[in-house]
């Protein structure tokens, strides 16, 4: 995991790889796969899986997770059923350890260790598995984690505006909007309406479930997953020529200058880039393509995101 230095770490991000398997079974033409256990630097207070992988068209993926908390483990928690033809999250989950909110292991006390499991046919290859999770206490350094790398990047970004679309869920789709912006721009040509469908959770009747998201882009054949940011200065390794982030952010009226809405409690814009305290964005909330690229201020785009949603994001690379 790299480390940055200069401010606190709230968050851990762990690549599993095919060796972080303990167990392994297959019955009825299921394999299980069961994780080793892993115990981060620090306790934490939520937990998300990433997985992207390929299947035939009817091929079915199972996450599963659980968690260790004052040495007493949970049952397995259902984070996600995965497919090329559609995506399913779970009615509520819910017990003393904590519950899953759709896409995230929400914990009632921090756990300090967990592990995953993967149930799929046998025709599904699991190409990679990531893990976050956030810090608990949660501590917040505005000072530091506001300073943004050095020098300023910008990447070119055709603009797409959720707000023109001829969608009934025009103003929830977000997260595929600003998701699609981010394969345009780094070679996968597809249509907004084709990543509408590939995200769709069925079971929550959402367009913003992150596990989904980021398992639809790992299909057209970018690596995607979901990471937890805690300081701006981390977006140098991300926002790059071939890399972009799609950052959840929060605020009330008057926290954010310059956006096309004046408050959410949740909402999706693609990282471009950053110059001059500026964090460039593609917000797909304004209501015209031209006023889609936009410039906020660096600090208060951190309080945004950093400190309001945790610093959780999509990250769509190129393999």
């Amino acid at each position: 995991m790299t480390q940055y230095p200069g401010f606190r770490q709230n968050a851990f991000n762990l690549v599993h790889a095919p060796s972080d398997i303990e167990r392994s079974s297959v019955a009825d033409g299921i394999k299980t796969e069961t994780s080793a256990v892993f115990r981060p630097d620090f306790p934490f207070s939520s937990l998300v899986l990433s997985a992207n992988f390929r299947a035939s068209e009817d091929g079915c993926l199972l996450l599963e997770a659980q968690v260790c908390q004052n040495g007493q483990w949970s049952g397995f928690y259902k984070l996600g059923l995965l497919s090329a033809q559609f995506k399913r999250s779970f009615p509520p989950q819910e017990d003393s350890f904590g519950r899953v909110e759709t896409d995230e292991l929400r914990l009632s006390a921090p756990a300090e260790a967990y592990r995953f499991r993967l149930k799929y046919e046998l025709d599904v290859s699991p190409l990679g598995i990531w893990a976050c999770g956030v810090r608990a206490p949660f501590a917040y350094d505005a000072q530091a984690s506001s300073r943004l790398p050095g020098g300023a990047f910008n990447k070119e970004v055709e603009p797409i505006s959720q707000m023109l679309q001829n969608h009934a869920e025009r103003r929830r789709i977000c997260s595929p909007t600003s998701l699609c912006m981010a394969l345009n721009s780094l070679g996968v040509d597809i249509p907004l309406e084709a990543v509408l469908q590939s995200v769709f959770d069925q079971t929550a009747a959402i367009y913003g479930n992150w596990t989904f998201n980021t398992a639809a882009a790992g299909s057209l054949g970018v690596q995607a997953y979901v990471r937890r940011f805690s300081a701006l200065a981390e977006l140098k390794d991300f926002v790059t020529p071939d890399s972009l982030v799609v950052s959840s952010i929060a605020y009330k009226k008057g926290e954010l200058d310059g956006v096309p809405m004046e408050s959410t409690p949740g909402h999706l814009v693609l990282i471009r880039g950053w110059e001059k305290d500026k964090i460039l964005a593609a917000d797909p909330a304004a209501s015209m393509k031209e006023s889609v690229l936009r410039a906020y201020d660096a600090r208060q785009f951190a309080q945004a995101w950093l400190f309001n949603k945790q610093g959780a994001a999509y990250i769509v690379r190129r393999k």
